[in-house]
């Protein structure tokens, strides 16, 4: 509803201290309306670079972590590290063998994206955080199992600790898909 002339007059004749000389009100109100857009003027900037340089930072370790994940799937796939203890259990389990040893040579500085990165999975989904974590602690297990040195070369072993293996092993195959399904959904141009 729009003021009639006499409100509008009214309100003018309210208003017009405000515009004499001797009145201050307008000198503050100008200066709070010139403290208050200074402020945002120096907040919102700041604001949106944090903002874009969080999502950047997200986006970056996300996609770090996918080619490493990625990378780590090929390797797997290549080398044909559950196949083979899939086929040593399976072995067991017919009674062909009796004991086994397995070892499998890794190199010293694993996971080196993982390790980098460390201080930036804050910035991804909880969801996401737990399952790269998750995955890299039981791949860790996996490499410690079958190294020199490891559970599964020390002396000749039964089928447990290759079940048990085998079993951590799948699991650990399972996390990596699902946290690069994950990070393809949050990011779909990252294939």
């Amino acid at each position: 509803m729009e003021p009639s002339a006499q409100q509008t007059i009214e309100i003018l004749k309210a208003a017009k201290p405000l515009f004499d000389n001797g009145g201050g009100a307008l000198t503050a109100a100008v200066g709070a309306l010139g403290a208050v857009g200074g402020a945002l003027a120096a907040y919102l900037p700041t604001r949106l670079m944090a903002r874009h340089h969080r999502e950047t930072l997200r986006k970056s370790t996300a996609f770090q972590l996918y080619a490493e994940l990625q990378s780590l799937r090929e390797i797997e796939k290549q080398r044909g590290y559950i196949a083979v203890l899939r086929a040593t259990v399976d072995a067991f389990n017919r009674g062909q063998i009796k004991e086994w040893t397995l070892e499998i040579q890794f190199h010293d500085d694993r996971f080196p994206i993982y390790k980098a990165n460390i201080g930036n999975l804050g910035t991804l989904p909880p969801k996401l955080q737990s399952r790269i974590v998750f995955f890299y602690q039981i791949l860790e297990a996996v490499v410690q199992d079958a190294k020199p040195g490891g559970l599964l070369n020390k002396t000749p072993n039964g089928a447990a600790p290759f079940v048990e293996n085998l079993r951590i092993a799948e699991k650990a195959k399972t996390l990596c898909d699902e946290a690069i399904a994950e990070i393809e959904h949050l990011y779909p141009d990252v294939k």
